[in-house]
């Protein structure tokens, strides 16, 4: 069945505004090296970038509360017949907070006047290379990229969007159906589970109903439907229809609180195996996902136990290290650092080693300076040996070495 050709509206409108496992590794690199020239992406904005190599535009909207020190979900947002890249829609949705949102031009005019499935190899390369070119500037959560659309974005998102189902944490077919209607279904192991969101107006026709029929094939399927229909509503939105959906909170749901479960999850296997930096770095990004929600708040107080953990044991390392043979105190700064590693306190440890290692070379150093004043050749050059076997790291270590030859030179002894 063939009926592409009113399936979709020039209408693309939301509340009356306008608005990395990759293919290859060469696409990575050359995404990696192309990314200085990008331009500059920051917290609350929103950039047009060409793709180098699809050569087509897209638009990307950093939240307002972004930060590198945690990954954040993606939202593509592929715009309806007749429109061209935009954000508008899930930006609005979201607040411009929690989701990056990537505003989707289509890679050829083969699939945006047909959606053939048949006609997709170019829209997922543009696909990949955009996440590439992404991942290279900003930090992004890999297992939460979720695609959708209205119109004609929505059904592409049925089309494109289940080539993708691996890749793709969720969908949102906003405004449409399904293009093949309950033909060529998806992979049944992909499908299962999967999260689709279906919204449209009550009183969009033709979509109303091949929205409903679509939402029901995928329940069919196993895939995880949530169906909205906004009252009083026809394809062309109004002002009203944000107080009508909740897809804020679906999008909450499926991204940001499975990521701190998720994450939250993770931080306590880490910690029960004793790799507490992993831990610690893990309940720090979690606590600021969604911070006054019950996971968040209890990994922003297991971070904040770890940290007073680490702060205690390390200061106690330091206080005995006089009391302690040498040997003693840098193997518990070594167990430290290792149990911490990626993590603040594996530099403190690091650091604390460091000291402790200029601070026994000094020592030596300075008695060996003493039996050489005291013209006690002998014994200043076993000293100086000692110094040159042991403290190869030492700071003051190619000084001393410059030294012992001049010595040994002067005294004609080895």
């Amino acid at each position: 069945m063939n009926t592409r050709l009113f399936l979709y509206s020039n209408n693309d409108s939301c509340c009356g505004v306008r608005t990395v496992c990759f293919s290859t590794l060469v696409l990575l690199l050359l995404c990696g090296t192309l990314a200085a020239d990008m331009p500059e992406m920051l917290p609350g904005t929103e950039v047009r970038i060409t793709a180098p190599k699809a050569e087509k535009t897209f638009l990307v909207y950093v939240p307002i509360d972004y930060t590198d020190k945690r990954p954040f979900p993606v939202l593509f947002y592929y715009h309806g017949m007749g429109g061209s890249a935009r954000t508008g829609m899930f930006k609005i949705i979201t607040k411009g907070r929690g989701f990056i949102v990537v505003g989707m031009n289509y890679a050829t005019d083969a699939y945006y006047k047909g959606l053939s499935p048949y006609e997709t190899a170019a829209e997922i390369r543009f696909f990949e290379e955009v996440l590439a070119l992404l991942s290279a500037r900003l930090n992004i959560a890999t297992k939460y990229i979720f695609m959708g659309g209205y119109s004609q974005g929505g059904y592409s998102t049925t089309v494109l969007g289940e080539q993708l189902l691996d890749r793709l944490a969720g969908r949102l077919v906003l405004g449409a159906g399904r293009r093949d209607m309950n033909m060529n279904p998806p992979p049944p192991e992909l499908i299962q589970g999967h999260p689709v969101f279906f919204g449209v107006g009550a009183l969009d026709d033709p979509h109303y109903p091949r929205a409903k029929r679509a939402a029901q094939y995928y329940r069919d399927w196993g895939a995880d439907v949530t169906f909205e229909a906004w009252p009083d509503e026809t394809h062309k939105l109004s002002q009203e229809w944000l107080k009508k959906t909740k897809m804020r909170e679906w999008f909450i749901a499926y991204g940001p609180a499975k990521q701190a479960e998720s994450g939250f999850a993770a931080a306590q296997v880490a910690e029960k195996n004793d790799r507490l930096g992993e831990a610690l770095t893990l309940y720090d990004r979690i606590s600021e996902i969604l911070p006054d929600t019950e996971v968040c708040l209890l990994a922003k107080e297991s971070a904040e136990r770890l940290v007073t953990k680490a702060e205690t044991q390390l200061d106690l390392i330091k206080r005995k290290a006089d009391e302690k043979p040498y040997t003693e105190s840098v193997k518990a700064l070594e167990t430290l650092r290792d149990i911490y590693s990626g993590s603040v306190f594996a530099e403190r440890a690091v650091q604390a080693l460091r000291e402790l290692l200029n601070e026994k070379a000094d020592a030596l150093e300075e008695r060996a300076r003493e039996a050489e004043t005291e013209k006690k050749y002998s014994r200043a050059l076993q000293l100086y040996k000692l110094y040159l076997t042991y403290f190869k790291e030492a700071e003051r270590y190619p000084k001393v070495m410059k030294h012992v030859k001049e010595l040994q030179n002067r005294t004609g002894m080895k």
